[in-house]
């Protein structure tokens, strides 16, 4: 009987153990900055075929790669592509972003992704028919290894370019909406944005490191995504740089962008 009980007792172990295995919590990899941000920066950088735009043709190109524990990517390779001059144009916007590693268990784990661009046409059009894109004076060539530098690594870091000749603070003050909720609230206080400024001048992986909330957020990630850099320089080349930026929502300052004080 004795026998019998302690057969059952591992039996019950053995198929709690592998039914807490298969229940096992996974969280797939993850833009560091958001699926909505992610794909408005690909929305603003995309740079459409110009065969394929003439002639209206649509459609999706497919990035696979892997991520490390830590959210290094490797090995990245399309594996779908409705038109070959589109390849190489997705692979470089994907290459950009930076990620969150899947998780298990709520412990990081290399992982194998697919990330998908799509290319369309008609709505291409549309979006430029109202914008322009920038013309930066930028004189160097550009670094190819997608590294990423910090400031002290730097022989000349980042800057912002008005083409009106303003400054950062000008275009904040011209340009800044204070939300509703943050105006009934009375909210203060300054947002935080950790970004890379890219080597063509966009800026990418926007990352909020001091929230203020009440749609603060929202807003100043707006206001960055409206600038346009010059970018950093290392051996005599553009290079990718992470660099961070404040925003203040100051009630009792004026709003330019409405002419109300708040």
């Amino acid at each position: 009987m004795n026998k019998m009980k302690k057969t059952c007792f591992l039996a019950v172990l053995l198929l709690a153990f592998c039914g807490g295995h298969a229940n096992a919590q996974v969280t797939k990899a993850n833009p560091i900055a958001g699926k909505a941000q992610t794909q408005e920066y690909l929305q603003h950088n995309l740079v459409y075929p110009e065969e394929a735009l003439q002639a209206g043709k649509s459609g999706h190109v497919v990035v696979a790669f892997h991520l490390d524990e830590k959210g290094q990517g490797s090995d990245y390779h399309v594996t779908q592509s409705f038109n070959e001059a589109a390849s190489p144009i997705a692979l470089d916007l994907v290459r950009k972003i930076l990620w969150e590693p899947a998780n298990k268990d709520l412990k990081p784990i290399a992982s194998d992704n697919e990330y998908e661009v799509e290319f369309n046409a008609k709505a291409y059009k549309r979006y430029w028919k109202k914008r322009q894109r920038p013309a930066l004076p930028l004189t160097l060539e550009a670094d190819s290894s997608y590294q990423i530098y910090e400031l002290r690594q730097l022989e000349e870091t980042a800057k912002p370019f008005f083409a009106d000749g303003s400054n950062m603070a000008q275009y904040i003050l011209s340009n800044l909406v204070y939300p509703e909720a943050a105006k009934v609230a009375e909210v203060s206080g300054t947002v935080r944005l950790n970004f890379v400024v890219e080597t063509d001048g966009s800026v990418s992986n926007i990352l909020v490191i001091n929230s203020v909330g009440a749609g603060c957020d929202n807003e100043a990630i707006r206001l960055l995504q409206g600038t346009h850099w010059i970018p950093a320089v290392k051996n005599g080349q553009y290079v990718r740089s992470h660099n961070n930026q404040d925003i203040t929502f100051n009630i009792g300052s004026r709003n330019y962008q409405d002419g109300n004080a708040y």
